[in-house]
């Protein structure tokens, strides 16, 4: 039988409650961080950049519907950008809900689905279409067309998105560039991620069902490294392989993990932010390695999320924070870890290698760096992002 040893949930919930209440007392009354495109702020630049030159489109975007027609078509090479704000509800009372960058997602014609990847960013375009709208949790689609997934039965979701949509004219980057200059607050970050997107390094990919995102980047200082911040998101970076599952399969890695997203247990739904590795087999199941804030090391458990918790298991190979921001390595023997946490038929092959971070529902910050990510087998290593350097 697998082994599954967390602990009850009860008292992480109601520690919960009180650090929530705790946090909503703290931060009454402050915003999303986001610059406010009102009216009477979109005044003076509009007036400056001169008639014509941004078509302004104020859209709703509430929880939980369907997609929604945005009445605008878009042209190949336009230049269109987002200033989105709001939250969608999980727990209202507990101020659990998610941001813009966990669930806005749009479609443009018939291309396949997108996440809002900033608050405040440009719109992927592609080759143009009818942009459509729709706000929900990431693991609700089904496919990249952005039909749903038959999800278990739940109280209506709360709250939705308020955009700000700006269609820029004629030469649309050095018109937003004249707009950071009227006002650097609003439009400069805008103007940075048009010219410098951050893309994930040379080989991974963001998986499609959690959307792209800007949680990971290359490391300047370690070869082959990479670095991971996450606030108030999530993502996944999956890297693809083709290597037999045996004994002798290992997965190494280091890592320098400098802050954990979650003060709390990881193993309810609400406190379910964390950072970890993992490893995707040829069933479709994943086995993934975390770094907790208190579960006891080798504490394993099924994901506590709808859809996830079919496919996904835990392992919890650190725990605390004594030993943040130093650099520690890790081997994991994978058939032995699947025969112990997942069992039942055996997999014939690991197919891709994943790094997961997830603050999306209590919103808060995780960082942690990682270097010398490589599987082994009976053919040798396979190094894991070589090539993106």
């Amino acid at each position: 039988m697998p082994v599954r040893n967390a602990p009850s949930t009860i008292p992480t919930t109601l520690r919960l409650i009180g650090h929530r209440l705790l946090q909503r007392w703290r931060h009454r009354g402050q915003g999303d961080g986001v610059a406010d495109l009102s009216p009477a702020r979109l005044a003076p630049v509009l007036a400056a950049l001169g008639p014509g030159a941004v078509e302004v489109h104020r859209l709703s975007v509430p929880a939980g519907g369907a997609w929604i027609d945005s009445g605008i078509d878009l042209a190949p090479g336009d230049t269109v950008t987002l200033h989105a704000h709001g939250r969608v509800w999980l727990a209202r009372a507990l101020d659990v809900g998610f941001s813009a960058t966990v669930g806005l997602w749009y479609r443009v014609g018939d291309q396949p689905l997108r996440k809002v990847t900033a608050a405040a960013a440009p719109l992927d375009v592609g080759d143009g279409g009818r942009l459509w709208w729709v706000a929900k949790p990431p693991g609700e689609f089904a496919n990249r067309a952005g039909d749903f997934e038959a999800v278990p039965e739940r109280a209506p979701l709360k709250g939705g998105f308020e955009v700000v949509l700006l269609q820029w004219r004629g030469d649309g980057p050095a018109r937003l560039a004249d707009a950071a200059r009227l006002d650097a607050a609003a439009f400069l970050p805008v103007l940075e991620r048009l010219r410098a997107p951050l893309r994930p390094p040379v080989g991974w990919h963001y998986l499609w069902r959690l959307g792209d995102g800007e949680l990971y980047r290359a490391d300047p200082e370690q070869a082959n490294g990479l670095c991971c911040h996450t606030h108030a998101d999530v993502g996944i970076l999956q890297y693809p392989v083709d290597l037999p599952l045996t004994d002798d399969t290992r997965l190494d890695w280091s890592w320098c993990v400098e802050q954990l997203p979650s003060a709390l247990p990881e193993h309810t739904p609400p406190t379910h932010d964390y950072l970890s590795i993992a490893v995707e087999f040829d069933n479709g199941l994943d086995l993934t390695y975390m770094w907790s804030v208190s579960l006891p090391v080798d504490t394993v458990f099924q994901c506590p999320l709808p859809w996830w918790d079919q496919r996904e298991t835990h392992w919890v190979v650190r725990s605390g924070t004594s030993a943040l921001g130093q650099w520690l390595p890790e081997s994991r023997s994978l058939l032995a870890d699947y025969r112990h946490a997942i069992g039942g038929p055996l997999p014939a092959r690991v197919v891709a290698v994943w790094l997961i971070a997830n603050s999306a529902f209590q919103r808060g910050q995780g960082r942690c760096r990682y270097r010398g990510i490589a599987l082994h087998g009976a053919m040798g290593p396979v190094r894991i992002g070589a090539d993106q350097r």
